[in-house]
């Protein structure tokens, strides 16, 4: 007989966590190791009807390793296919985005500490901005 010991919680809890998080969480879009999160932050033509607005924002993707979760962040537009496109943004956008990322990754990285007691770190941020 072989014991197994859990290093963790289950990808149905970090499921529960991450959606209670609020509307950051891409359920359909992540794996039992691999969480998508992302943040529809500037609308950038407002004047449009709903269904035709594009945003700036940022997406992260948070990966579970055996010794802690790493996270990479990309910042671009949600364009009109529904996709996410690295672009360029201009500091004043940029700004705004990385101060709704750290208020965001504040609250991730608690949540990762208290359930699992891993390390949460960055693996490589990229953000292209405007000079």
């Amino acid at each position: 007989m072989t014991l197994t010991v859990r290093t963790g919680p289950s990808r149905g809890r970090l499921f529960k966590l991450f959606t209670d998080l609020g509307p950051y969480f891409r359920k359909l879009q992540s794996t039992e190791f691999s969480f998508f999160f992302d943040c529809l932050e500037i609308c950038i033509d407002s004047e449009n009807e709903p269904e035709k607005r594009e945003f700036y924002g940022w997406w992260l993707v948070v990966t579970k390793e055996e010794n802690g979760f790493y996270y990479q962040r990309f910042d671009g537009t949600y364009n009109l296919e529904g996709d996410w496109v690295i672009e360029n943004i201009c500091q004043k956008d940029l700004q705004q985005l990385d101060n709704s990322f750290e208020l965001f990754i504040k609250r991730l990285e608690a949540v990762i500490n208290i359930e699992t007691g891993q390390k949460f770190e960055a693996l490589q941020q990229i953000a292209l901005t405007e000079v």
